[in-house]
């Protein structure tokens, strides 16, 4: 932390070599100037000598005191034109984290009642999990089924984040023109949402929460060695039974007369997380989240950010106040100078 004082106009300091010359000026003023009320400078009246005797000691003070109270006046009044400020430079860091991009599937495919209440509830209890210790960490929301979107940019406010993650449904999605599972295509877009907002020396993970079947867009496996390509930890967690289970959605089954089965695709996700070098747990595993908190925690960490930041106080006002006080003094030691002793 550094401080300092600072001057906004410091060309005005010029006024303060005014200030001797001033006194003087002021000084040959009241020198040569007529003595206020003569014919009451003699003999003080019978019976009041006491009172007026008072009266000249405290102008004679009053005259004393005016000019270094209208010197002071003048100084103060210069010193505050020029702008005074206290100025504090401090180093702001913040706490040092990691980025983490949530990816998680809402395709129909996630109404699968084997993990109950279904398979999205069960996804996003894990997803609050991770949210609940994301600590210092910037979160981000990425869901997809035909087509991904970006539900929330990397941030550090956890708790907008929950509630946008309490909203998520796969009525988010319109389920007839986005039906089906494009993993690739997520993972990708996430992958860029982390690239956009790289911060050098501050790790980068995707934890992808999904059944694991993908059947349109690009191929995940490719999104997953473009993962590591980039330098982006891959964690996929798989939700989902071991017998495929049929989906109903608004109380009809999908697929019509020919019922979708959905099930959970670990061969899938197993060569995901082998191509791009990380880690595939299943939703049933005891500890999976803690093994992904703790490898989250061996990367790379870093400030969000670092910079100075300039704090500046203004003495103006206090210095503007001081002037009024002084000039109200100043008002009352003339009206003692000028008040008749009579």
């Amino acid at each position: 932390m550094i401080e300092a004082i600072s001057w906004a106009r410091p060309e005005w300091f010029g006024l303060l070599l005014m200030v001797p010359l001033y006194g003087w000026l002021r000084f040959l003023h009241r020198r040569h100037s007529v003595v206020v009320h003569a014919p009451l400078q003699g003999a003080p009246p019978a019976g009041r000598g006491r009172s007026l005797l008072r009266r000249r000691r405290l102008r004679g003070w009053a005259a004393r005191l005016a000019p270094i109270v209208e010197l002071t006046l003048v100084a103060v009044a210069a010193v505050a034109l020029a702008g005074p400020s206290h100025r504090t430079t401090v180093d702001w860091i913040t706490d040092e984290g990691v980025d983490v991009q949530l990816v998680l599937d809402v395709s129909l495919s996630m109404l699968a009642e084997d993990f109950p209440p279904n398979r999205l509830e069960a996804l996003q209890g894990l997803a609050r999990e991770l949210l609940a210790k994301g600590g210092s960490n910037r979160l981000g929301l990425v869901i997809f089924a035909r087509d991904a979107y970006v539900q929330s940019p990397l941030t550090t406010d956890h708790r907008a984040l929950r509630n946008l993650l309490d909203g998520v449904t796969v009525d988010v999605l319109d389920q007839v023109r986005s039906g089906g599972t494009a993993i690739g295509d997520a993972l990708v877009l996430a992958i860029d949402q982390l690239q956009r907002s790289r911060i050098e020396g501050r790790g980068q993970a995707l934890v992808l929460i999904t059944d694991g079947a993908s059947n349109l867009g690009l191929d995940p496996v490719l999104a997953a060695r473009y993962a590591a390509h980039q330098g982006v930890r891959f964690y996929a967690i798989g939700v989902g039974g071991e017998e495929p289970v049929a989906v109903t959605y608004r109380g009809r089954p999908v697929g019509g007369d020919s019922p979708y089965l959905a099930v959970l695709d670990t061969t899938q996700l197993e060569a995901m997380t082998e191509a791009a070098g990380g880690s595939f747990y299943r939703a049933v595993d005891e500890g999976a989240l803690e093994q992904i908190f703790d490898q989250l925690s061996r990367l790379e960490r870093a400030p969000l950010e670092s910079r100075q930041i300039e704090l500046r106080r203004s003495w103006v006002p206090p210095l503007a106040g001081l002037a009024l006080i002084l000039f109200a003094i100043l008002l009352a030691l003339e009206s003692v100078i000028r008040r008749p002793l009579a």
